[in-house]
């Protein structure tokens, strides 16, 4: 029932210690992750733990080291509140089995709740769980009264408690320990426990964060991890290659965030990779993981970041226009799979009114109470916004790369705002389009004409003109032969050389986004896999395409 864990050298230690980038072996045997279980946890204060046969209980500190077994196949897992009191008495023993015996002695003398108590070290008997000093005070009377040597303690939120189905204590353990639970599943002869009724292969241990917060981390070996990530992160009835694919950048991912000195790797949900455990695995998913077994995705012989996202829209995105970090690896491309793919996502729309926004730009710490327009300023050459200004009553707020399309809650940064007040801002050298039209993102808009002279860098190279800014112009500064005023009114009247026009310049209402592709847009679009693979392309070839000059092995 006990799988070995590969023993950890101190010097890859110090190696994982000392470098920020891991260059990890192609073998994945015998690996293990952490993953924080964040669903289907119900409560934050205690879960329930199903076994198929007994419960067991490991300690990891390296190797898992099975300690004892519970007798019990279901319990309860709770915080211990830091509002109890209990009674510690005095007396060590070596094993789990000794303590419970001298704590059922101690129940049948008197009365009250004994239980072991496990610190790391030695195990323990306590007594009770009291709302005051004093009440745990009569019992330590008793005790000291038949010669039992204890104190009276309070564990301060420190400690975690096991009972059984009747609320019976059986076990309490201080929260630094890594004591995880299991039990045997004859069925696939794997170590597998249930977390409020959801199974998942390997132990289950337990930290208490917060004060006031438990949470669960599934420890469990690589590739069995591997099982549940697969079928949630793209479709088990897509091509195998996709699927292998799929399998290698999901492992790759992994082992590079693996973080000894964390309390667990990684979560279970979006924030890393989605991980449900052993009820969602499927046979095609399953044989994806296990004829790729080991294999990770290199650039310089050292292991990747593999991203992924759902769909890219037609080109990938490079990690700086996004993030912050430059990886060579991870640069944008040309992506017509993803097109063809028959994505949902290729094309996308979103509307929010006025007040919506105002609320998103509150709710991120703004204290606006008007909203005069949202202008996208910048952009890359792979059509994902780089900064998008919201003009407000307190001023300019300018949202960057990722985080505006964080705060609008769209599927990409990849978007365009289609109606509002917007105005595209120019000069009189700008070159129209053979429709002899300036591209417009509103049938309304109008076009200012700018009294600044031309600059050379709003050319491109081929001495073509750049996209040119958008947005609302409330609020900006119009220059006058009486000087300089700002534009508060909700009309106005400018010259050009087609003569006195008047625009409405008052801020929308509603605005409507339009985008494409789902997510980031960093390196591999899992519809441009699935569509590669449907065309015969090889995994290895799929995330060759996406990732740039790495080494599969």
């Amino acid at each position: 029932m006990t799988r070995l864990f590969r023993r950890t050298t101190v010097f890859s230690i110090l190696i994982i210690f000392l470098f920020t980038t891991v260059c990890y072996g192609a073998s994945s045997d015998n690996e293990y992750v952490r993953v924080r279980i964040r669903f289907p946890r119900v409560s934050n204060e205690q879960a329930s733990l199903k076994g198929y046969d007994g419960i067991n209980v490991y300690e990891i500190n390296g190797e898992p080291d099975e300690i004892f077994e519970l007798d019990s196949n279901q319990v309860s897992v709770q915080i211990d509140s830091g509002r109890t009191y209990h009674i510690a008495l005095n007396d060590s023993y070596d094993s789990y089995e000794e303590a419970l015996s001298y704590a059922e002695e101690f129940e049948s003398s008197f009365g009250d709740d004994f239980y072991p108590y496990y610190d790391g070290d030695d195990f323990k008997v306590y007594a009770g769980f009291y709302s005051g000093r004093n009440d745990a005070n009569s019992l330590l009377n008793k005790l000291s009264n038949n010669g039992y040597a204890a104190e009276t303690v309070n564990t301060g939120f420190k400690s975690i408690v096991v009972y059984n189905e009747k609320s019976k204590p059986l076990l309490m353990y201080n929260n630094n320990i890594d004591l995880y639970f299991t039990s045997y599943y004859d069925k696939e002869s794997i170590d597998m426990v249930m977390i409020d009724n959801r199974p998942y292969r390997g132990y289950m241990g337990f930290k208490i964060i917060e004060d006031s917060r438990l949470i669960s981390i599934n420890y469990v070996e690589l590739e069995s991890y591997l099982y549940g990530v697969v079928p949630n992160e793209i479709s088990a009835s897509w091509g195998m290659e996709s699927l292998k694919a799929q399998a290698v950048a999901a492992r790759t991912y992994a082992v590079y965030n693996m973080s000894p000195r964390s309390m667990y790797d990684m979560d279970d949900n979006q924030n890393s990779q989605v991980y449900r455990g052993y009820n969602s695995e499927k046979e095609a998913t399953d044989k994806a993981v296990d004829e790729t077994r080991g294999e990770m995705i290199y650039y310089d012989d050292e292991l990747i970041q593999a991203f992924y996202h759902s769909t890219s829209g037609g080109s990938t995105e490079s990690t700086e226009n996004v993030w912050s970090e430059k990886l060579p690896y991870a640069v944008g491309v040309d992506d017509a799979y993803s097109d063809r793919s028959g994505s949902p996502y290729n094309e996308w729309q979103k509307s929010y009114s006025k007040e919506e926004i105002l609320k998103k730009l509150k709710d991120d710490g703004n204290n606006v109470r008007e909203l005069y327009s949202v202008e996208i300023t910048k952009v890359t050459e792979n059509n994902r916004v780089v900064e998008c200004i919201f003009s407000t009553d307190i001023g300019e707020l300018s949202y960057k790369k990722e985080n505006a399309r964080l705060l609008l809650g769209l599927m990409s940064s990849w978007f365009d705002i289609v109606n509002g007040n917007v105005f595209y801002f120019t000069n009189e050298f700008t070159h129209l389009n053979e429709k002899k039209t300036i591209p417009s993102r509103s049938g309304g808009s109008g076009i200012l004409d700018s009294i600044v002279d031309e600059k050379d860098e709003d050319r491109n190279e081929d001495n073509s003109f750049k996209s040119l800014n958008s947005g609302g112009i409330i609020g900006r500064t119009a220059i006058s032969s009486k000087g300089t005023s700002k534009i508060t009114k909700d009309t106005l009247s400018v010259i050009s050389s087609k003569g006195i026009s008047t625009l409405k310049t008052g801020s929308s209402s509603s605005y409507n986004f339009e985008g494409r592709g789902w997510g980031h847009g960093i390196g591999m679009s899992q519809y441009g896999a699935k569509q590669m693979a449907e065309e015969g392309f090889s995994y290895d070839e799929i995330l060759k395409h996406y990732f740039t000059g790495v080494t599969i092995k």
